[in-house]
């Protein structure tokens, strides 16, 4: 069943058309809903993730807000959006990804982009939103940074990664794979070693593991904007 099928289901409509500055919009009350995408979007992943996203208001927050407006920039800073937006993409990662299904997607397997690429395609998803949910039910400890313009905009990390300290804001170092994307144009299509020292060098536990080594890998998201994922061997 598509995401926009099981709107309908619950009695949400789902209509498309042109919007400047916005992705995805819902309007509610108390009886009905109406979930607007973008017309100009023609990215399934993308569009699959708004639906869910837009159910996930409306489910949660029908008695708060009659309107929530999502735009790139939003649906993009996973972490970024205070208490709404953050229930809505927990809800809208579950109604994509359950969980039981995805670890029996992801446990055991090695880690890497084709890895995440598979299960997104299987489930409909984004590899951004893919990596999201790995953080949470996968076997290896990883951290996810979002990089805008050569700045770390976002960052989220599995309870077990062991490095936390990473600058909001700070320049993308320059002795990493995202560092070598953008400061090189170089784009590497496996994982590749790095020195946790060159993310984490003022972190307090990089005192104890000053030779620790982690794998990254980069993709594009959009426009200049990468998502750089790191996890531990």
């Amino acid at each position: 069943m598509s995401m926009e099928e099981i709107a309908w289901s619950q009695g949400l409509i789902v209509n498309r058309k042109e919007m400047d500055g916005s992705e995805g919009r819902i309007l509610m009350n108390k009886d009905s809903a109406v979930i607007t995408v973008n017309a100009k979007i023609d990215y399934q992943p993308k569009i699959n993730y708004i639906i869910a996203h837009e159910i996930g208001h409306a489910f949660l927050h029908r008695d708060k807000f009659p309107m929530f407006t999502d735009t790139d920039k939003t649906l993009a800073n996973w972490y970024a959006n205070g208490e709404h937006e953050s229930e809505a993409n927990a809800f809208a990662s579950e109604l994509l990804m359950p969980a039981t299904l995805f670890k029996r997607k992801v446990t055991r397997r090695k880690l890497e982009l084709s890895l995440i690429e598979n299960v997104a395609n299987y489930f409909g998803a984004s590899k951004t939103a893919t990596f999201l949910r790995y953080r949470e039910l996968g076997d290896f400890p990883v951290m996810i940074i979002f990089i805008e313009n050569g700045l770390i905009r976002w960052k989220t990390a599995s309870n077990d990664f062991p490095f936390k300290w990473l600058p909001l804001k700070s320049k993308v170092p320059a002795w990493t794979v995202a560092g070598d994307y953008y400061y090189k144009g170089v784009k590497e299509t496996k994982p590749a070693k790095v020195d946790a020292m060159e993310w984490f060098p003022e972190d307090f536990n990089m005192q104890r593991n000053e030779n620790h080594k982690l794998w990254e890998q980069c993709f594009t998201v959009n426009g200049d904007c990468i998502l750089s994922c790191l996890w531990t061997f």
